[in-house]
């Protein structure tokens, strides 16, 4: 039981996401793109400089008939404190790749575009790289493994991204253990939603990830009180669970991120929300 309840626990957390910057306007985004960088120790404040600029440059691009790539930037409170993590959201895996031609040429041609980042940050510096590592993957939603997943993010302060990895040959047996655990959801009390990505690209074969927001931590310690539903709600089905999760699943990893405006590119839906919390003010 111990075993199981770590392995998904994660799916626990109410979740919302974020649309992407154009056309989709409600549920989760289809494809979206994590990036990890690793900041070298005590080039923390430095990194956060920097990466203020570019948000500022994604923000700029809506102003010179460019496309503006929304992008969310934060920082953990439980885990690697060296780690900055960024989540961008697409439509498809066709605007995914629009946006790294688009950002390369903003970068490297003459334009408005580098016109403006050269107008923070002076001309291409040839110092110090702050980063120590960069790692990126990119997944795609998968609604089958999904439940009642919300569709902003606006009022979202933390973030929880677990990853876990299903064993060869145990797709079928995690369908059908997702299956039940959403039918036990249904039984228990409070708001349960979830939305599950499948890593596609810079990950293991098997990998998933589930992003949980929440509006505040107390959420976390509401999750806890209603631990003892589960296996209530899960009834004589609870010994078929545990033996498909445990036959299914590797364990997991969490990291608890707090999300920061000042790297952030927001919808502008956002920042009617809240304009002080989405503020790349620095």
């Amino acid at each position: 039981m111990k075993k199981s309840c770590l392995l998904l626990s994660a799916i626990c957390f109410l979740l919302t996401f974020t649309p992407a910057a154009r056309a989709q306007t409600s549920g989760p985004p289809k494809v979206i793109l994590i990036e990890r960088e690793e900041i070298r120790p005590g080039k923390i404040e430095d990194h956060l400089r920097e990466s203020n600029n570019f948000a500022r440059l994604l923000a700029h691009a809506k102003t010179v008939n460019e496309p503006s790539y929304v992008r969310l930037g934060m920082t953990p409170i439980a885990g690697n404190a060296n780690e900055v993590f960024y989540l961008y959201t697409f439509d498809s895996f066709k605007q995914w790749g629009q946006s790294q031609r688009d950002i390369e040429r903003w970068m490297t041609k003459t334009g408005p575009m580098r016109t403006f980042f050269e107008s923070m940050t002076g001309a291409p510096r040839q110092g110090e790289d702050l980063h120590t590592s960069v790692r990126s993957m990119v997944a795609a939603y998968n609604p089958m493994l999904s439940h009642n997943p919300r569709a902003s993010l606006a009022k979202a302060r933390y973030l929880s991204v677990s990853t876990f990895r299903v064993k060869p040959g145990h797709y079928g047996d995690f369908i059908k253990a997702t299956q039940m655990y959403k039918g036990a959801l249904s039984k228990m009390k409070g708001d349960h939603h979830f939305a599950v990505y499948e890593v596609a690209g810079g990950g293991r074969d098997g990998m998933f990830l589930i992003l949980s927001s929440m509006e505040s931590l107390a959420e976390m310690d509401q999750q806890m009180a209603g631990g003892d539903e589960f296996p209530k709600a899960m009834g004589e089905k609870l010994d078929d669970f545990e033996k498909l999760v445990s036959a299914t699943l590797d364990p997991s990893d969490t990291v608890i991120y707090a999300i920061d405006g000042r790297m952030s590119n927001p919808p502008e839906e956002f920042v009617k929300t809240d304009p002080t919390f989405w503020s790349q003010e620095m």
